[in-house]
């Protein structure tokens, strides 16, 4: 099979940053196949960027590389680590965005960033991509760096909201093209959902299983196909009604509680 490499940016597809990159790893390894996840993560948003990749990596097959580029501190002292989990890669800077693999079996090693010729602002296509390309082809990642230990990374764990509580604070995690808005709520918590949220401005939130059991324009919680659950509007854009963004909070009150 030929070997897969999955891009992860917040470089969006306006500029040559992405077509650079790719460049890169096809002049290295040119039978890779590479996968673009997301380029459209926010500006910077290593919380957003860590939960894309955490809801997609199991979706891919055995020896694929993950490379993250969501990398507010580069040019800095800032280092890249790179995990291995079994027989898949995750290659990013080290800035808390792959903290959900710290707890697992996963063995990192730290770049050696001064082994590549690297200007000091666009390290994914001076350091990443070739690192990607090389471990396409065969390397092992002890031709990059040294090994660390799992408690020397950076770690910004997604603080999730318990879905029991009668007054309940989200965080949007992301907002996905049809404006339906994904929370720190975990979807095998849906069951515990009510029937019936209040919003703070007193409109409500309908549990449902699939859009279609919303009216036009009524708002509902659904479990998504993210591992997580999502607040949206049927046909039509619920970040935009409820003028939400990743990063952003909502609070759910249950309908029986006392509204504040």
């Amino acid at each position: 099979m030929r070997p897969i490499i999955v891009l992860l940016t917040d470089f969006g597809l306006l500029d040559p940053y992405v077509g650079q990159m790719k460049g890169v790893i096809l002049r290295e390894a040119p039978d890779a196949c590479i996968v673009d996840l997301c380029h459209e993560v926010v500006a910077h948003d290593s919380v957003q960027a860590g939960f894309l990749l955490q809801a997609s990596h199991g979706h891919f097959p055995p020896q694929s590389i993950f490379v993250s580029v969501v990398d507010p501190g580069v040019g800095s002292d800032r280092f890249i680590v790179l995990a291995q989990r079994e027989n898949q890669f995750f290659l990013a800077p080290d800035n808390g965005l792959l903290s959900f693999l710290i707890d697992e079996p996963v063995s990192w090693w730290r770049i050696d960033a001064q082994a590549f010729a690297a200007g000091n602002t666009f390290h994914g296509r001076d350091i990443f991509a070739p690192i990607a390309a090389r471990l396409a082809l065969g390397a092992t990642p002890q031709a990059f760096g040294s090994r660390v230990a799992p408690d020397t990374i950076i770690r910004h764990d997604l603080n999730w909201a318990e879905i029991g509580n009668p007054v309940v604070d989200c965080t949007v995690l992301h907002v996905d093209r049809f404006g339906n808005c994904l929370v720190n709520l975990r979807a095998e918590h849906f069951h515990e959902s009510p029937r019936t949220w209040l919003l703070d401005d007193g409109r409500s939130v309908v549990k449902a299983a699939a859009y279609a059991e919303l009216a036009p324009g009524q708002i509902g919680l659904l479990a998504g196909s993210q591992g997580v659950l999502e607040l949206a509007v049927n046909q039509g854009d619920c970040a935009r009604t409820l003028g939400l963004a990743p990063g952003l909070n909502i609070r759910l009150t249950r309908k029986d509680t006392p509204h504040p």
